[in-house]
């Protein structure tokens, strides 16, 4: 049997070391939480980013015109004056083009490679104007009736929205916010005369700088077999001098005579 000798005292102050023991105790406990937390918060964190990640490279899937504008911040890239495409930037944009219809269907040229048109004599890009940004206009003097532009090889049709969506996230990654230009130049339009199927049409050239005339300037160009209404169709996006145009004034089109009423929603865009 153990008999405590200890003072009231003694026993006192051990008993008070034991109390101060505890905090430290505590706090060690503490730190372990708080460490452990932590690295909860950061293998969270991780898993999050990853799992975004993960997510945005399939959203695109889903993407509609405005979503890939946004992601692709045109908004920013038109507030600045855009450049100029010269004749070898194209080339590539064309070879770009080649190799992505090797690979993708839901895609095809107009014509074939042999069908070319070069209107650099007739129609010149310059700036329109700061609302309307670049245009075309007459080289030299026109005269009515005369040719000034011709759909070949360097026109593509895209009939489905994958095949569109998957076309532009190629064209933005080799040139950056070109996308953005494509997507303000390209227009819907019927690809058989009962308006059952259309696609979206889009130029791989100058050809997209052609503006709209408004009420008060009208167009001074037509699209179809000169002197002959209603003849502006897939098979004929021809586009002629509806009167002499003298050389500096703009080369202006109207829309509504080739763009389709069907609308990129049906296509998920």
């Amino acid at each position: 049997m153990r008999i405590n000798t200890n003072s009231p005292q003694q026993s006192q102050r051990t008993l008070r070391r034991r109390t101060k023991s505890s905090p430290r105790l505590s706090y060690s406990v503490r730190g372990a939480s708080t460490i452990l937390i932590s690295l909860f918060v950061v293998v969270g964190i991780f898993f999050f980013q990853v799992g975004d990640r993960f997510r945005d490279k399939n959203l695109w899937k889903s993407f509609t015109i405005p979503d890939m504008q946004e992601h692709f911040k045109c908004e920013e890239a038109f507030a600045t004056t855009r450049p100029w495409w010269t004749s070898d930037q194209w080339r590539e944009v064309r070879d770009l083009y080649h190799a992505f219809a090797q690979e993708n269907k839901g895609t095809y040229q107009m014509a074939d490679d042999n069908d070319t048109f070069d209107f650099s004599e007739i129609a010149e890009p310059f700036q329109a104007s700061e609302e309307k940004g670049r245009g075309l206009r007459a080289a030299r003097d026109i005269r009515e009736g005369e040719l000034v532009l011709r759909i070949t090889n360097n026109t593509i049709v895209i009939t489905d929205g994958y095949t569109y969506r998957k076309f532009m996230f190629a064209v933005e990654e080799r040139f950056p916010t070109f996308a953005c230009d494509i997507m303000t130049w390209n227009w819907c339009q019927d690809l058989d005369d009962e308006g059952e199927k259309f696609g979206i049409v889009v130029d791989l050239n100058d050809n997209n700088l052609l503006n709209a005339g408004d009420e008060e300037t009208g167009a001074n160009v037509w699209c179809g077999t000169y002197g002959e209404e209603d003849s502006c169709d897939m098979k004929n996006l021809t586009f002629y001098a509806a009167r002499d145009i003298r050389k500096g004034e703009e080369l202006l089109g109207d829309y509504g005579e080739f763009v389709s009423s069907h609308s990129r929603d049906e296509l998920g865009l």
